[in-house]
């Protein structure tokens, strides 16, 4: 693989476990409410988030819509989501407490996807490391806090005023990391979001296929990992 100088990685599902990180918090907000939830309830309603989020069309991310109203839609989904939670589980009448326990739980220091602190810290040694994400910055900061000291920069859709896969995120993301953009390589599991805005940027992407889908042919990639610590090696490391 050629030689890079600065790595980009994407965040949710790539450095940090959203589905662990949300089930956990709908077990706060279970507790907020005074409900008595476990499992089979969080499986329910974590189950639902997702099928809501394709349904609002978040996952569309190349969508002019979607991008211009990212930020909003995902407020609309949390209410939407709770909506659903008080009529299939029920609130006890502090839906309001459940839903503000539940997005600061979402806030708080997630749980890292396997190898994922040892491999940035790893690659931290050697190159400029950096975090792309979509998402509010409040959260996506707090979430990413164990990441942090080991980070030349984050860039977060919000601040940027822009999503990704969109040509302004990367533009302005490559602009504030300078140098050439050959010596940026972006890993994420994203082939929409990543792989497609890198390579609409002239970026590199390893795509990181941690669950075994088959690979497209029409989406450049510079080369597929299943584990993030196999990005080392790929890299020329050891």
């Amino acid at each position: 693989m050629k030689q890079y100088r600065n790595i980009v990685f994407d965040a949710d599902h790539t450095l940090i476990d959203f589905d662990a990180d949300e089930r956990r918090a709908f077990l706060a907000a279970f507790r907020e409410a005074g409900v008595c939830a476990g499992a089979e309830e969080v499986e329910t309603c974590w189950a639902y988030s997702a099928k809501n989020w394709n349904d609002l069309g978040l996952n569309d991310v190349h969508l002019p819509a979607v991008q211009a109203g990212y930020h909003g839609m995902y407020l609309d989904h949390v209410r939407s989501l709770f909506d659903f939670v008080e009529q299939k589980i029920g609130l006890n009448g502090r839906r309001a407490a459940a839903q503000e326990a539940f997005m600061r739980e979402l806030s708080a220091p997630s749980s890292p996807v396997e190898g994922a602190e040892e491999t940035v810290r790893a690659l931290s040694r050697k190159y400029r490391v950096f975090v792309a994400t979509n998402g509010l910055s409040a959260m996506q900061r707090s979430r990413l806090s164990a990441f942090l000291p080991f980070l030349s920069g984050l860039y977060i859709s919000e601040e940027m005023g822009a999503i990704k896969p969109t040509r302004a995120f990367f533009d302005k993301m490559l602009r504030a990391i300078g140098g050439d953009v050959s010596e940026c390589l972006m890993v994420g599991d994203s082939l929409s979001s990543d792989a497609a805005g890198a390579a609409a940027a002239g970026m590199d992407c390893v795509w990181f296929n941690r669950r075994g889908a088959a690979r497209p042919g029409h989406i450049p990639l510079a080369g597929e990992i299943a584990l993030l610590t196999e990005l080392i090696p790929l890299l020329g490391g050891e």
